[in-house]
């Protein structure tokens, strides 16, 4: 890297681009020219001429002796051979000493200038990107449009608000230049994890930008005109994502701040305003120059639904602990006598790392100064950032300079500990001694403990200890903070404190609903003492908005140590409320990879100790494997044509897959419209959001481009969501055509037992293109090298691995040169038999010296823990130490389709189905006679997103489509359907999960010194179908209480195996399995016992088997059904009580397609929410099946089988719908008959066989746990203190179980006699124990009842969620003396209150505010809404640019009835500084009441123009739930912008008082006090005195969204701090109430059995007049939601035999224009060739709302029109050429309209591709 050391300085010249040239060509001149001579020498001249006559002497002698010409040229030849050979040397000669001469003068001269050459010179991985500089230069234009937003936008506003007297201050103009940055090099990191591309940007900009400012308050005007900026910027790509563009979002910021340099104009103007004139130049440089600083960042989202807030303050990579020890041989500084006397230096050193400074103490009159101080700094990019250390010798004028130095803290994090001493640079003299260590983030505690007993035995001399863990708190947002004194919104801003630490957000200016995103992190000492502090304040920091307090201890019992929610805030509105995110990280120093006394090797960056093993990413080994089946396609579309297209072809059909950036293309079929390819690919993959599978299909030619024949694409979330999909997919882009895949995300599993499986599924799979599926993937991870030899040269090698299993190699980065070389690098194999395969490993010398190599048989893996091998391995081939540290992990790859495979890997669904119905799905495929046995195994089934159960035809069975096929023969229709032998021969097995005693403490803590409990849960198989338990907490004697059915075919060797486990954060451990013989369960029908745990030292289980017996009659069907009712199980399971099966056989005489073709006719079974689909059939009318099916059935007096035929489910053909209720009648509750088809033709009809099977249980009462053998009528209570403190603390250690319900007294309250009984409900396993030594029987009450009573019927109620508030009237017997009241008795004013429902709908004509040229071009504006109501404001959201704006949004209050407030409207124009007024208008509440509903256009008042359309509704209530569907059905018809959801129902409830409340463990009696929670509302009551009887009297409200799920939460506790009760109230109860009013006395859970709480809870139904507005079909409209809709009035004249419609209205068209749009509609009914019966209406001009009115009348039979369909289509009469003509389209089947009666309707518009 470039050191910043300062170089001495050079000349002016050698600034100059030319100087390195002059100067070497000055060097050549003093080389090889010799000095000139002054004169003419005499000497010279004799030389010459003596020379000449020696040349001419021996042609003269020649001649004179008569020589031979001859020989005078061979001499010539020779003489001249030899001269040129003497010159050739001379010059070697010269060049010699010229060069070395040179090589010395060149290199004193690159070292002056090797600083002023760019970072791509200096350094060979720094490369140069001239291509990026072109590109910068033609988007830089663009660029400043970017810039002078960001100014004007965010900046501009940022300055105003940070001082009052700047609020005047705008950009006037901002102008980047034509000079655009330049990136002089980039530098691409490869040690980077996976997920992400990390870039260093070499930049260098002086530009010419002009940017001019002005602050009007001032009269100021200033201004840049121009910058330069010179530093490295860091890009990070994330995340990566397989589709286009690639990179999900772009990250930039500098590391280190930049260099700036600005030229300002009127900068001493600019400082001379208040506020500024504080600043200097330089702070103003440091201020901007830290704007994209770590930790800042820019980032820009590339794809939606990124959490841009994580990319923008990610978690930090780690924690660096500097401790700061001593120094040597300082410089003195300190001089005495004017110099004469020597001193030393008052030393102290400043440390910092970013933004993070610190500063030592100093220490006086030394040269070695020692500290033994300690700093933690937060690191947030490595490799990159620095620790810069800088010594100064303190003095009382300016501090002197003692040096400095730098280390990248990336060798700190590869080191782990770093203990050295480092030279000062630019001193004489001087080191400092520091020891860094790396702490890394951990996400659990599994090592706090051990860190905070390290942290108190390490002495520091700074005032903070060590911390253990650091805090991150993400501040999202507030929603409905209070109003500020005179109604007026805060500027809402947060302070968070930990401990002493006190962080500030940003104010967010004039709201109650702000919005900060920002990240605080604070180091935290001990997380289970301290707190985060939270004050919502208003920007006075006076005024508090709210406060929250939330224990880090909190975070330690959260997954991931985190808590992600909303938080009530305390002192605040009662809905005020904040959004954080708050992430805990334990620091954790990694000391078993440190040696001791540790001295980093600072070439290297590594310790001298070699890690035991690797550390790879999180990441690491997270890929999957998706598996493609194409099979086949289905009716392509034809390519070659013949004789000019004369003759209609085929094609020659091949397809093209496209994932993950890997393409296959399939073989080619030739001339077939139906291919069949049966090919399989396989790609392995990274869940990364965005990613689709690309599917194409082309027509293959010989001389031209091939033919496109359609596409489609899957989203990837799909495919890994549903597991397993086998379906068609239909192509698009094409008049038709369709796909067989199957495609499968192929579950992995760490275990080796059902490779054989594995194996032999594999050697039963045959391909067309040859392809092996994998039996399993291998996730290689190669980190480093040790010892390896050095080359024969003596040089270290540059080592790069590759890496080979099979036929695929991969290859590491080269190196530099090292013996020790690091790449931490994964691969991902596929593995085809893991017995076979190996591993070979080559480590080579820029890929051709061999180093050494590694050779590891997959199979060695098999015998690993978890299939994983890593640990430092030994070379072949090289030197003895020579070694290489890898990680192998194995992971299986089990098929669906794989037997034995697990049940999540078998089938997924979006709802979960029962395991049941999968067993269904697959046997009565297995049935199926229909289905062929195929060529090839394929796929048999699958269950689809929709629990839909595809049967699919195999790629065998696929076959060339007719156009046409001759009519069907006539078939012999038989009576009654011929069933299989096995049909109907399932039974139900019912497993009662109960309890648990016993268990085995897995859960310790203090290293195993203090004994825990476990989280049990318990996992039960049956075959291939797994439930799985809920989890108790800290509970060695569990309650589950959960019911499971599933439906089995009795078969040979079947088992139940019931396995628990203690649930943790990592890995669950092992608490014992057993196993029950299903031929045991159904020999002896019902078994109630307690199981004993194996292979565990002790527990056991106890459950209830059943094999319920079947039978077919309806006598034992009411005990079925009232035994049903007392059952109540915690999973909210409800018992069936029978079995539905059906038989599908064949259908006939179906009606013809609408293209006149025969269909492919499909059934579609559905039954509650389980649905079937049988296989599709061939082109008949006459359609067989032969498919069974079977359901499980709750109530066979109301439920219903639907049936429904289609043509391949995309056209229906009739249905028949079948109550259950009429097998009750029939003969052994068998139905075997023709049934008529509705909506097809008369003679239409299906055989089918209906088989109801009641299933008379031997249960004859409720389960419960531990069942007692005490009467059911005996008076029951607890009198013994110890016991029931015993019986508390297990109720509180257990989820919420049966609780006594006390039957209903029918004394009066004069009589305190009331009888106070236990139920068989009760649950025995917290009452009635085993004795143990700290235990004793509980002993039954000597209170004595007075009167005299009969035996009262014991009710039995469910203690669950929905049943705990099940409880009856006087259940206590009283104190002497002390009558309870049976009711409450609340104030007149309880329930009175109504509710406003405003829905914001648009607005027309409103006022220009934003004019452009000072005002000579008009603009627009940017309109909102604020709607105030007493205390209460609502703001819309922000309309751009839009005068005629939609807004589509909808609020609610609840108000008194006799209110006068008023409901004040404002609209503003949205400006960067100050908002425009757009006008205002008020309603009276009271009239508002009076209309119940107005819908209406108000005009704007104090304006020129303008109107808002809204809707007022003052919602009436009723106490009756009859209405209620209508209403929640209105729910799902209503969609707002503002994502509000209509409130279904108010619940009001008054709470009077409690008693009998438990006392503290103190002694004390509690100060009691109540919360209520429905939903995401909270109210507290006030705190009562001390009393086990308090009485509050306070009501209060809640909206209600969904009164038949929501459930109202009722929280007792003694200073809101120790829990006494609670109470959980479904909201459905209050449905089957009179008047919907409960209002009695309740039990509380967790408290004493005698605790109760007397309130009334009452429910009113909003009884929204747009209920009735459904079925007239005029619902208020979103004005832009989307194509918009039309209105059309259907109807048939059966005496003139004529179709009537009748076109009416169109709203909120869409359009690209503001100014609306020329539009008709027209009409035409398919199927039309000629488009004869195409009419239209008339056009209206630049109208969004068009109104046409007009009638239309068609001829038409009318057992014509249930096979036509009417196409509506609103046209752009004035769209160009190349624009939309259609606006929108709605195509309405007749068959499904009642014409007879006719419909008015709004239909919604959509586009053509829908």
């Amino acid at each position: 890297m470039q050191t910043d050391k300062s170089e001495p300085s050079e000349p002016k010249g050698a600034e100059s681009p030319t100087t390195g040239d002059t100067e070497k060509t000055g060097l050549d001149t003093q080389v090889k020219e010799a000095p000139k001579p002054k004169g003419i020498s005499a000497v010279a001249v004799l030389w010459t001429f003596g020379k000449c006559l020696g040349a001419l002497l021996p042609v003269y002698l020649a001649g004179y002796y008569r020589v031979s010409t001859g020989l005078l040229v061979c001499g010539m030849m020779v003489y001249t051979g030899w001269k040129h050979a003497r010159e050739a040397k001379e010059a070697r000669l010269k060049s010699a000493i010229y060069f070395d001469n040179d090589q010395e003068f060149t290199s004193t001269g690159v070292s002056k200038i090797k600083r002023d050459l760019p970072a791509w010179v200096n350094f060979p991985d720094v490369e140069k990107v001239e291509w990026l500089n072109k590109v910068l230069q033609q988007v830089w234009p663009f660029v400043g449009q970017y810039m002078e937003k960001l100014l004007v936008e965010t900046i501009a506003p940022s300055i105003r608000a940070s001082s009052t007297h700047l609020q005047t201050l705008s950009f006037t103009k901002v102008d980047m230049g034509n000079k655009a940055m330049k990136v002089v090099g980039i530098k691409a990191h490869t040690e980077n994890e996976k997920g992400q591309v990390l870039l260093d940007l070499y930049i260098s900009y002086v530009g010419n930008v002009e940017i001019n400012v002005e602050v009007k308050r001032y009269f100021c005007k200033a201004g840049v005109k121009g910058i330069q900026l010179q530093g490295m910027m860091r890009v990070i790509l994330e995340p990566l994502i397989g589709d286009v563009p690639i990179v999900g979002a772009v990250t930039m910021f500098f590391i280190r701040r930049p260099q700036l340099d600005i030229n300002w104009t009127g900068l001493t103007n600019l400082l001379d305003i208040p506020g500024l004139n504080v600043m200097s130049d330089s702070m103003i440089m440091d201020a901007i120059a830290s704007f994209l600083v770590l930790p800042n960042r820019l980032v820009v989202p590339l794809v939606p639904g990124l959490h841009v807030a994580q990319l923008r303050s990610p978690l930090p990579r780690g924690v660096v602990r500097i401790h700061l020890l001593e120094a040597q041989n300082l410089a003195a500084k300190d001089n005495y006598v004017k110099g004469v006397m020597a001193g030393l230096s008052d030393p102290y050193a400043i440390l910092r790392v970013g933004p993070q400074t610190f500063t030592s103490r100093h220490i006086d009159n030394t040269d070695a100064p020692k500290w033994g101080e300690m700093y933690e700094v937060i690191v947030h990019e490595v490799p990159g950032q620095e620790l810069e250390v800088e010594v100064y010798d303190k003095d009382p004028d300016q501090d002197d300079f003692l040096g400095r130095t730098k280390l990248d803290l990336g060798i700190v994090k590869k080191s782990i500990a770093v203990d050295d001493w480092f030279t000062l640079k630019d001193t004489k003299s001087g080191r400092v001694h520091l020891r860094l260590e790396w702490l890394a983030l951990l996400p659990s505690t599994d090592q706090l403990e051990q860190i905070l007993k390290r942290n108190e035995s390490v002495t520091v001399k700074t005032e903070d200890p060590p911390s253990s863990a650091i805090l991150v708190v993400y501040l999202d947002k507030a929603e409905a903070l209070p109003m500020k004194k005179g109604n007026k919104e805060p500027s809402p801003m947060v302070q968070l404190s930990v401990q002493d630490i006190t962080k500030e957000s940003k104010t967010c200016l004039t709201t109650v609903n702000p919005e900060w995103a920002e990240a605080f992190t604070f180091f935290i000492h001990d997380p289970r003492k301290q707190d985060i502090a939270i004050q919502v304040k208003d920007a006075d920091r006076v005024q508090t908005l709210g406060t929250l307090t939330i224990p880090v201890s909190r975070l330690l019992s959260s997954a991931s140590l985190s808590l992600d929610q909303w938080f009530q805030l305390d002192n605040s509105g009662s809905a005020s409320r904040i959004y954080i995110n708050t992430v805990l990280r334990v620091l954790w120093l990694d000391e078993e990879h440190i040696a001791s006394g540790v001295s980093s090797n600072m070439a290297a960056g590594l310790s001298e100790e070699l890690p035991q093993q690797t550390s790879p990413h999180p990441s690491f080994a997270t890929e999957g494997l998706l598996r493609i089946h194409l099979l086949a396609g289905q009716n392509l579309v034809p390519k070659d044509n013949l004789m000019g297209g004369m003759v209609k072809g085929k094609s020659d059909p091949y397809a093209k897959i496209n994932m993950g950036g890997e393409t296959f293309t399939s073989h080619v079929v030739q001339g077939n419209l139906n291919p069949t390819w049966n090919e399989m690919y396989e790609v392995i993959l990274t869940q990364l959001p965005g990613q689709e599978l690309h599917v194409e299909v082309f027509d293959k030619d010989m001389d031209m481009k091939d033919d496109f024949m359609g596409r489609l694409k899957i989203n990837l979330k799909d495919i890994i969501d549903s597991q397993y999909t086998d379906q068609w997919y239909t192509l698009s882009d094409v008049r038709c055509g369709r796909l067989h895949l199957v495609l499968e995300w192929v579950p992995t599993v760490s275990q080796s037992d059902r490779l054989e499986d594995v194996l032999q599924f594999i050697s039963k799979q045959s391909y067309q293109n040859k392809a092996v599926p994998s039996a399993g993937l291998l996730f290689v991870y190669i980190e480093q090298a040790d010892g390896l030899p050095v080359k024969k040269s003596g040089k270290d090698p540059k080592v790069g691995a590759e890496i080979t299993l099979g036929e695929t190699s991969r290859k590491t980065t080269v190196c530099d040169r090292t013996t020790s070389p690091q790449w931490n690098e994964a691969f991902c194999f596929q593995v085809r038999d893991p017995r076979k395969d190996s591993l070979v490993v080559k480590l080579s010398h820029s890929w051709t010296l061999p180093i050494g190599s590694l050779v590891v048989p997959v199979r060695e893996l098999l015998s690993e823990p978890d299939l994983v091998l890593d640990q430092w391995f030994h070379l072949d081939g090289a030197s003895p130490e020579s070694q290489v540290l890898l990680r192998a992990e194995l992971k299986m790859l089990i098929s669906s389709k794989c037997p034995g495979a697990p049940e999540k890997a078998k089938v997924t669904l979006v709802s979960d189905p029962s395991p049941a119905q999968l067993k269904q799905v697959t046997d009565t495929v297995m049935r199926s006679s229909s289905v062929d046995t195929p060529p090839v195994e394929t796929v048999v089934s699958s269950v689809s997103l929709h629990k839909d159960a595809d049967v699919k035809e195999k790629a065998g069975d696929v076959t060339e489509e007719k156009l046409e096929e001759s009519p069907s023969p006539a078939i012999t229709r038989p009576a009654h359907t011929s069933p299989d032998l096995s049909f109907a021969s399932e039974g139900l097995l019912r497993i009662i999960l109960l309890e648990a005693q016993s268990l085995v403490a897995k859960d310790n803590m203090m290293s195993g010194l203090v004994k825990g409990k476990s989280d049990p849960y318990g996992k039960i198989s049956v075959g291939e179908v797994t439930f799985r338990s809920n989890v108790i907490k800290e509970n060695l004697n569990p309650v589950w209480n959960e019911m499971y059915e599933v439906v089995l075919r009795p078969q040979p060797g079947q088992e139940v195996q019931v396995e628990l486990f203690d649930k943790d954060m990592d890995k669950d451990d092992f608490l014992g399995r057993f196993k029950i013989s299903m031929a045991d369960i159904i020999r002896s029908q019902y078994t109630d016992q307690w199981y004993t745990l194996n292979e565990v030292k002790s527990g056991r289980v106890r459950l209830i088997l059943e094999w319920v017996p079947e039978v077919s009659h309806n006598d034992t069907l009411d005990q079925v059904m009232q035994m049903q009712s007392l059952q109540c199980y915690q999973n909210k399971a409800v018992p069936s009580a029978a079995l539905l099966f059906v038989y599908v056989d064949r259908a006939h005489s179906l009606p013809f397609k609408k293209s006149g073709s025969e269909p492919k006719a499909g059934a579609e079974l559905a039954f509650g929410k389980t649905t079937y689909k049988t296989k599709v059939c061939d082109r008949s009318r006459s359609p067989q099946w032969k498919e069974a099916f079977y359901f499980l059935v709750r109530d066979p007096r109301e439920e219903m089988l639907i049936v429904k035929l289609s043509s391949a489910w995309d056209q229906p053909m009739g249905s028949l719908v079948l109550p259950v209720r009429e097998l009750l009648s029939e003969p052994q509750l068998v139905l075997d008959q023709w049934m008529h088809l509705d909506g097809a033709l008369p003679e239409s009809e299906i055989l089918l066989r209906a088989e109801l099977k009641i299933l008379n249980s031997r249960m004859t009462e409720a389960p419960q746990p531990s069942v007692t053998g005490s009467k059911k009528e005996e008076l029951v209570t607890i009198t013994d203190k110890t016991s029931k403190a015993a019986s508390e603390e297990e109720k509180h250690s257990q989820l919420p179980t049966h609780e006594s319900v006390a039957a209903a007294s029918k004394s009066t309250p004069a009589e305190p006699s009331a009888i106070h009984t236990a139920s068989d409900t009760f649950p025995a396993a917290a009452l009635l124990k085993e004795p143990t030594d700290a235990e004793e029987h509980p002993t039954q009450s000597n209170k004595a009842v007075k009167g005299d009573t009969e035996p009262q019927q014991i009710q039995t109620k469910c203690g669950g969620l929905d049943d705990l508030t099940h409880a009856t009237e006087l259940k206590e017997i009283p104190k002497a003396g002390e009558v309870l009241p049976p009711h409450t008795k609340p104030s007149q004013d309880f329930g009175k209150e109504g509710l406003l429902r405003i829905h914001l709908l648009e607005a027309q004509k409103l006022v220009a505010k934003d004019n452009l040229m000072g005002g000579m071009v008009k603009g627009k504006s940017d309109p909102y809404v604020k709607i105030s109501i007493g205390g209460v404001t609502f703001k819309s959201r922000i309309i751009k640019e839009n005068l005629n704006p939609t807004w589509n949004e909808m609020y609610e209050l609840v108000l008194s009835e006799h209110s006068v407030q008023e409901i004040k409207f404002e609209a503003f124009d949205k400006d960067i500084d100050s908002d425009d007024f757009l006008g205002r208008f008020s309603i009276k509440l009271n009239e508002v009441i009076r209309s119940q509903y107005t819908d209406q256009w108000y005009t704007l008042n104090d304006v020129k123009s303008g109107q808002v359309h809204l809707i007022l509704e003052w919602v009436p209530k009723v106490s009756s739930s009859a209405r209620l569907d209508q209403v929640l059905q209105l729910q799902t018809l209503q969609s707002y912008q503002n994502k509000a959801v209509p409130t279904a129902a108010l619940l009001f409830v008054h709470l009077e008082r409690a008693h009998s409340l438990p006392l503290k463990k103190s002694g004390k009696e509690p100060k009691a006090g109540a919360k209520l929670i429905l939903g995401e509302t909270t109210y507290k009551t006030k705190m009562c005195d001390r009393s086990n009887s308090p009485q509050w009297n306070e009501w209060f409200y809640f909206l209600v969204r969904d009164p038949k799920h929501q459930m109202l939460l009722v929280k007792l506790s003694s200073g809101w701090v120790q829990p006494i009760g609670n109470l959980v109230l479904p909201v459905k109860e209050l449905l089957a109430k009179p008047q919907l009013v409960l209002d009695q006395w309740l039990d509380l859970d967790g408290a004493s059995p005698e605790s109760q709480i007397l309130l009334r809870a009452e429910l009113k139904i909003l009884n929204s007049k747009m209920v009735d507005m459904i079925s007239a079909g005029t619902l208020p409209c979103a004005a832009s939601a989307g194509n918009g809709q039309v209105k059309l009035s259907l109807s048939y004249a059966s005496q003139e035999r004529k179709l009537i419609i009748i076109v009416h209205a169109c709203r909120s068209l869409l359009s690209q224009s503001k100014d609306g749009v020329d539009s008709y509609v027209s009409l035409l009914l398919l199927p039309d060739k000629t488009k004869a019966t195409k009419k239209k209406t008339a056009v209206k001009k630049r109208d969004l709302n068009p109104e046409y009115n007009e009638r239309f009348e068609y001829d038409l039979p009318m057992e014509e029109t249930r096979f036509k369909c009417l196409s509506v289509s609103v046209k752009n009469n004035s769209s160009s050429f190349r624009g939309r003509d259609i606006i929108g389209q709605v195509q309405i089947e007749l068959a499904e309209v009642d014409l007879i009666s006719g419909v008015t309707e709004w239909f919604t518009l959509k586009d053509e591709a829908e």
